[in-house]
């Protein structure tokens, strides 16, 4: 099974895949600071991720992503290497949408986002409440404390926080990586295996 992971991230991480992941890596760092610095109540935090997932595949998405957020806890905020589960979650599910075609629709696109915001919601909620008394510093935090206090658990109050604000955030990520994957330019994006998620499918016509 080692082998057949190795196989497939080597599979995906040819021409120019390399630097472009590492350029994603640091887009998911720089993104994540200015927005947890200026106390928005979303993360944005996971664009890059999306897009290795797009470009160039799930396996390497995880990779990125994970190794964004182990970048981010050396950096000053240890919390987030704890998430790592839901990189997974987010480069594995982007990367069978982008494989299925959805990200050749702005409307498949927008609903994928919000799909995927829904499953980061379910997978990160436990995560935040029982590590983090669901206390993470950021602008989401106010959510957490509004629905506790109208009588909701723990639990449940990150979880609702999760389904406030993660659907929304990756709508605004997934649309994003959308219209960035359009604006690349055509040199860059033959040298990326996964640029044929883009490119639509000729339609098969009956003689």
């Amino acid at each position: 099974m080692l082998n057949s992971v190795r196989g497939r991230i080597a599979n995906e991480m040819t021409g120019a895949a390399l630097p472009f992941v590492a350029f994603c890596i640091a887009l998911n760092l720089t993104v994540g600071q200015v927005t947890a610095a200026l106390k928005i109540p979303l993360y944005l935090d996971s664009i890059g991720t999306v897009l290795v997932a797009v470009l160039v595949g799930p396996w390497s998405a995880v990779i990125a992503g994970s190794f964004a957020n182990l970048l981010a806890a050396a950096f000053g905020n240890p919390s987030m290497m704890f998430f790592i589960p839901v990189v997974v979650v987010i480069g594995a599910f982007t990367g069978y949408l982008a494989r299925a075609g959805w990200f050749r629709r702005w409307y498949l696109v927008a609903l994928g986002g919000i799909l995927q915001g829904i499953l980061a919601a379910i997978v990160s909620a436990p995560i935040s409440a029982y590590l983090f008394g669901g206390v993470m510093m950021t602008g989401t935090d106010f959510l957490v404390l509004y629905f506790r206090s109208v009588g909701n658990t723990l639990l449940n109050s990150v979880f609702y926080q999760g389904l406030t604000s993660d659907p929304v955030d990756k709508l605004i990520t997934y649309l994003l990586v959308f219209f960035i994957t359009r604006s690349l330019p055509r040199r860059l994006l033959s040298r990326l295996r996964g640029a044929s998620n883009l490119k639509e499918t000729p339609s098969r016509h009956a003689p």
